[in-house]
């Protein structure tokens, strides 16, 4: 039995951030006026709709089931300081910021990126160099993406936010109105501004662009891509959205 290692440990990580550098390098292929004249509109609604109207179940649900779970463990911990009538804040604070891009988003970015990878491995081959490929086939999907992110992800916020304000009651909250009150007083401008930078501008280009190269990669051959894409989608998103946290709520000294 041979059991050498013919991988070394962690060898894999270098596959899910490879996609980085090509997708900077396909990037730079999109900075054409040529592709947007020659974008085909019939081909974009087929698009739109499954990435936007076929997954609106999928956001409703998502956004329901999570928004439960975090109403459960926010109103059990604060009924320990008899406190519960304020979670409204905690758990608006927590869709915006984190828990709705880490959760629904990124889920959707990665259901994108796994289908945009099995159609780069089909459709790569045809283009005749990487800068036509972006102004071809990525530019009309990455459009498509950013516009039905903004719809979903108003959707899902709402959906989810409402699904908690009528679930809390149900658990020991005084009322749906003093969880409304609480989660009113505690967003404020930037957490909105934060929450739609994510799912609007970086989870869904990073899903169409990890999906992409992953499938390019593949160079037609019949193997499996779209686990690798959703690994380099979820783990991107993950390091993005970090980014964007620290940028946003990170500022100068820590008050003590």
């Amino acid at each position: 039995m041979n059991t050498s290692i013919k991988r070394f440990p962690g060898a894999d990580i270098f596959d899910w951030i490879s996609p980085v550098g090509a997708s900077v390098r396909l990037m730079f292929g999109l900075l054409s006026l040529q592709g947007v004249k020659e974008l085909d509109w019939a081909e974009m609604r087929g698009h739109c709709r499954w990435m936007g109207l076929q997954s609106f179940h999928f956001v409703s649900l998502s956004a329901a089931l999570v928004a439960i779970a975090l109403t459960i463990e926010t109103v059990v911990e604060l009924q320990k300081f008899q406190a519960q009538d304020i979670s409204g804040a905690a758990i608006s604070i927590g869709l915006l910021r984190e828990i709705g891009p880490l959760t629904i988003s990124a889920g959707w970015c990665a259901m994108v990126a796994a289908r945009l990878a099995e159609e780069a491995k089909v459709h790569y081959p045809q283009y005749h160099s990487d800068r036509s490929f972006s102004q071809g086939f990525i530019l009309p999907r990455l459009i498509c993406a950013l516009g039905m992110s903004l719809p979903l992800g108003a959707y899902g916020l709402l959906f989810g936010f409402l699904t908690g304000a009528l679930f809390a009651p149900l658990i020991g909250v005084t009322s749906t109105a003093d969880f409304l009150e609480s989660a009113r007083l505690a967003i404020h401008d930037k957490d909105i501004a934060v929450y739609f930078i994510k799912l609007v501008l970086v989870n869904p280009t990073v899903g169409v662009f990890a999906g992409t190269v992953c499938g390019m990669a593949a160079k037609g051959r019949p193997q499996p891509v779209a686990a690798s894409a959703v690994s380099a989608t979820l783990l991107v998103c993950f390091a993005l959205n970090l980014f964007v946290t620290v940028a946003a709520y990170l500022q100068g000294e820590p008050n003590l």
